[in-house]
């Protein structure tokens, strides 16, 4: 019996990026919200995936708020939906943003009354955001994710993935306003 050796595998990040690739060429040759709204869903369905968490999602800073815009969650079992929105001062967004907490919060729930964080936050697990910037530096938003409770051990090298993965959300997010929004990644070139 004769063997053959494995074929070679790509290490998970590049092939993570090729997804990526995949995904915003689809949401720039496919015209319309619709495809946009889908190739959200999925970048943020891998990033959710990746990342091991609950709730994964994309907001958007509108007259001092933070509103929900795209959310995808494990068996559609979000405690959020698209269009709800609270005061950016009492999100962690907002906190990550001026440097209050940092990109990755372990365990939200323990850091939750130090914060001043409203109660709605109570028992929520690991945390972890970046902003959502367009192509001139304007800031869009916020993709975050979050475990409804238990912790998930994130590092540097995971908010790195989700900056390569806002990056694509905004170019996503460009070609829904009809804005070409040159890749800010070059993985994503």
């Amino acid at each position: 019996m004769q063997t053959y050796p494995d074929p070679p595998t790509q290490p998970a990040t590049e092939a993570w990026v090729d997804q990526l690739r995949i995904i915003t060429a689809a949401g720039r040759f496919q015209a319309g919200e619709v495809s946009v709204q889908r190739a959200i869903g999925e970048l943020l369905g891998l990033v959710r995936d990746l990342l091991k968490l609950d709730v994964v999602f994309v907001s958007e800073v509108v007259n001092g708020r933070r509103v929900f815009r795209h959310i995808e969650s494990q068996d559609n079992a979000s405690p959020i939906r698209p269009g709800d929105s609270a005061p950016l001062e009492q999100t962690i967004c907002q906190r990550i943003l001026d440097g209050r907490m940092p990109n990755v919060v372990r365990d939200v729930s323990a850091v939750r009354d130090a914060q001043g964080l409203p109660r709605n936050f109570e028992g929520m697990g690991t945390h972890i955001g970046v902003p959502v910037r367009m192509a001139d530096g304007t800031l869009y938003g916020m993709l975050c994710g979050f475990n409804m409770s238990g912790v998930t051990e994130l590092d540097e090298r995971d908010v790195r993935r989700l900056e390569v993965a806002a990056g694509a959300a905004a170019r996503l997010l460009a070609s829904a306003d009809g804005r070409e929004h040159p890749p800010s990644d070059p993985a994503l070139a």
